[in-house]
């Protein structure tokens, strides 16, 4: 790493300021179902922009449009008892020494409730998982590049996450309605389970210079 200028520093704590407020827009707007409003705060200008979430990949600025507000608005309907709110606590956040992208992590503690797939009684469950995102800047604004969302346990509110998890089985939840389905499965699958062992995934980002594919979320 090389020793940064003092305009240099200033432009990446801003930037790790303006990450911060974005983020925090996501959590807002997708906890009330503002999937549309959610769409500005993507990169949807850059060919390869995607999110993963734990039953696929959505890629390019279709699959985002096909998950945001797609997939999420279908699911919450007329929006009538649902209520998901996904906290974004103990960030991790790195600019590039170039300036052009960022990477960084979360844990998100949080909890859905809404009708339950095989009835309409409103069901509530206990959601915690983690995010791991780059950040590109886009006409000058800081943008999510890829959002990629890794599950931690589920569990109905009133049982333990050791006596009831949810297995996120990506295969309970096809086939999906038409029109909405990820482009391909996702890349990576753990879930609190009482015969696994926990795993620090995402990592939270390392100091680096540049963008590289490798590290991508």
């Amino acid at each position: 790493m090389t020793k940064l200028t003092l305009e240099q520093r200033i432009e990446r704590m801003e930037a790790v300021n303006e990450i911060q407020n974005l983020m925090g827009k996501y959590s807002f707007w997708h906890s009330a179902g503002m999937h549309k409003e959610c769409l500005d705060l993507f990169a949807m200008k850059t060919p390869d922009v995607r999110a993963e979430m734990m039953w696929g990949i959505y890629e390019g600025q279709k699959g985002i449009e096909r998950l945001y507000p797609g997939w999420h608005g279908f699911m919450d309907g007329d929006g009538i008892g649902k209520m998901h709110m996904h906290a974004m606590t103990t960030p991790v956040i790195e600019v590039a020494e170039d300036l052009k992208t960022a990477k960084a992590v979360w844990v998100s503690p949080g909890h859905e409730s809404g009708p339950a797939f095989e009835s309409d009684k409103i069901v509530a469950h206990w959601a915690w998982c983690k995010y791991g995102c780059d950040f590109i800047r886009e006409d000058g604004k800081w943008k999510i590049w890829h959002l990629h969302v890794y599950g931690i346990f589920m569990c109905p509110f009133e049982k333990s996450w050791t006596e009831e998890p949810d297995d996120m089985d990506t295969d309970d939840m096809e086939p999906f309605p038409e029109g909405y389905e990820p482009d391909r499965p996702p890349t990576t699958h753990w879930n609190y389970m009482p015969d696994k062992k926990y795993v620090n995934e995402p990592a939270p980002p390392e100091p680096y210079e540049t963008f590289d594919e490798e590290t991508a979320f």
